[in-house]
C-alpha cells in the first residue's frame, strides 16, 4: 500500500471517528429542536387560509376556484425552489438558508394580512411557498448530518410529527381566535413571530461541521471544485429509483396537501353539517394521526432495516380510508372523524420516501436528491388544489356552495391519484440504512 492510500484510510477514519463523536449526547437533538422550529412555524402558514377561507372569500369576493388558485401559488413557489433549495444545503449547510427564509415566509404572512386583494394575497402565497421550500428539507438535511445512520428512519417521521404540531395550532385555535380578534391580528403575530425564529435560527445552528466535509470527500466530493448544478439534476433525473418514490410520495401526501392544509374543513362541513370550528377540530386529528404515523412507522423501519413493505403497506391502507371517506354522508360523524385520524396515520407511512432517497444518495448530492423528491410531492398540489374546486364547482351558481354529491367529485381526485400512489410504490426497489464507512458515488 502506497503513501497515499494510508493517507486517505487515516483521513476517513478521523473523519468517521470525528461524526461518531459529534452525533452523541443532547446536541444534535438541540440543533434539531431549533431546526424544527422553522417547520413548525411555516406549516402553520401554509395551513391558516383553509381555516381562515371564509373571511377571505368574503372580503376578496373570490370563487372557489379562484381562492383554490391563489391559494394554490404557495405550491407554485415551493416546489421549483426545492431543487435550488437542495443545492444550497449541499453547498453551504443548513444555517445561511434557513434564517433568510424565515423572513420571507414572515413577509408573507404580512401581506397576506394587510390587503383585501386575492391578487396580493396570492403573491402573499407565493412568498410564502418560498421561504417555505426550505422548512422541511433544512431540517431533515441537518438531521441527517448530525444523527448516526442507524436513526435515520425516525429523523422524518419526528420532523413531521413538529409540522403537524403547526397545522394543529392552525385548526381550531385559529379558528377560535380569528373569531374573538378577526382573522387579521392571527397573520400580523405570525409576522412577528416569523422574525423572532429567523434570528434564534441564525444565532443557535451551527456552521456545517469539517467532519462531515471530510466524509463527503470520501464519496469524491470536492469543495473547490463543485459540480455545476445542472449537470447533477440531470444526472439524478436519470435515476429511474428516483422518479418511483418521487411519484409514489406525491399521491400519498395528498391527503394532507390538499385535505388538511385546504378543503379538509370545506369537505366536511358540507358532508356533515359540522360548524367551521368543529369541522377544523375535527381536520386537525389528519395530522395528529399524520405525526403519530411518521413517527411509527419510522421507529419502525429502523428496528427492521427496511423500508418498502412498510411504504406499500401504509399506501394501500390510506388508500382504503381514504376511499371510505367518500361515503361521509351516510357515515356517522363520529366514524367520519376516526377516520380522519386513521388516514392520517396511514399517510404518516409516506416520510419513508425521504429515508429511501437517503439510503442511497451520496452526503455531497443528499440535499439536491432530496429536494427533487420534495418538488414533485409539491409540484401536484399546485394542480390539484384547484382542481378539487373546478370540479366540486361545476354546475354550482356564482357564489353558491357545492352539495354533497359535488363535493366528493371533488373529492375523488383525490383518492383516484392516491390509487395511482400506491401502485408505482409497489415497483420502487428496497432500501437499507447506510453505514458511515460506505463509500457512494451517486
Amino acid at each position: 500500500m502506497d503513501t497515499e492510500s494510508v493517507n486517505t484510510d487515516s483521513a476517513q477514519s478521523d473523519a468517521c471517528k470525528a461524526a461518531r463523536q459529534a452525533r452523541t449526547g443532547l446536541q444534535p437533538w438541540l440543533f434539531f429542536f431549533v431546526a424544527s422550529a422553522f417547520y413548525f412555524y411555516e406549516f402553520f402558514a401554509r395551513v391558516a387560509p383553509g381555516v381562515l377561507k371564509s373571511d377571505i372569500r368574503s372580503v376578496t369576493g373570490a370563487s372557489e376556484g379562484e381562492f383554490g388558485l391563489a391559494m394554490g401559488m404557495y405550491f407554485l413557489a415551493y416546489a421549483p425552489a426545492q431543487l435550488i433549495v437542495g443545492r444550497m444545503l449541499d453547498r453551504f449547510g443548513t444555517r445561511v438558508v434557513v434564517a433568510p427564509a424565515a423572513i420571507i415566509v414572515a413577509l408573507g404572512c404580512l401581506l397576506l394580512a394587510s390587503t383585501d386583494s386575492i391578487l396580493l394575497m396570492g403573491i402573499g402565497r407565493l412568498l410564502q411557498g418560498l421561504g417555505s421550500s426550505v422548512g422541511y428539507l433544512g431540517v431533515v438535511y441537518l438531521a441527517l448530518v448530525w444523527f448516526p445512520p442507524h436513526r435515520h428512519g425516525i429523523i422524518p417521521g419526528i420532523t413531521v410529527a413538529m409540522g403537524t404540531l403547526g397545522g394543529c395550532t392552525a385548526q381550531y385555535p385559529l379558528a377560535i381566535a380569528s373569531q374573538e380578534w378577526g382573522w387579521h391580528v392571527p397573520l400580523f403575530l405570525c409576522t412577528a413571530i416569523g422574525v423572532l425564529i429567523a434570528v434564534l435560527l441564525w444565532c443557535l445552528l451551527p456552521r456545517r461541521p469539517e467532519w462531515f466535509i471530510d466524509l463527503m470527500r470520501e464519496d469524491g466530493y470536492e469543495p473547490d471544485l463543485p459540480e455545476p448544478m445542472v449537470s447533477v439534476i440531470l444526472r439524478i433525473a436519470g435515476n429511474r429509483q428516483l422518479w418511483l418514490i418521487s411519484l409514489a410520495a406525491a399521491g400519498l401526501y395528498l391527503p394532507i396537501s390538499v385535505i388538511g392544509d385546504l378543503w379538509g374543513v370545506t369537505f366536511l362541513e358540507i358532508e356533515t353539517g359540522l360548524e367551521t370550528k368543529w369541522a377544523s377540530l375535527a381536520t386537525t386529528l389528519v395530522f395528529v394521526g399524520f405525526a403519530i404515523g411518521g413517527v411509527g412507522v419510522g421507529h419502525l423501519a429502523d428496528r427492521l432495516g427496511r423500508r418498502k413493505g412498510l411504504f406499500v403497506g401504509c399506501g394501500i391502507a390510506s388508500c382504503c380510508i381514504a376511499a371510505t371517506l367518500m361515503l361521509a354522508g351516510v357515515e356517522p360523524t363520529w366514524l367520519t372523524i376516526a377516520l380522519l385520524a386513521g388516514l392520517g396515520v396511514t399517510v404518516g407511512g409516506q416520510s419513508l420516501a425521504f429515508v429511501m432517497t437517503a439510503d442511497f444518495a451520496a452526503r455531497h448530492t443528499r440535499g439536491v436528491q432530496l429536494a427533487f423528491v420534495n418538488f414533485i410531492v409539491m409540484m401536484l398540489p399546485v394542480v390539484v388544489q384547484p382542481g378539487v374546486g373546478y370540479l366540486a364547482g361545476l354546475g354550482v351558481a356564482e357564489n353558491a356552495t357545492p352539495d354533497a354529491e359535488q363535493e366528493i367529485r371533488g373529492y375523488a381526485l383525490v383518492v383516484v391519484l392516491m390509487i395511482v400512489g400506491t401502485v408505482i410504490a409497489c415497483f420502487v426497489k428496497e432500501t437499507a440504512p447506510q453505514r458511515e464507512s460506505d463509500l457512494h458515488q451517486s
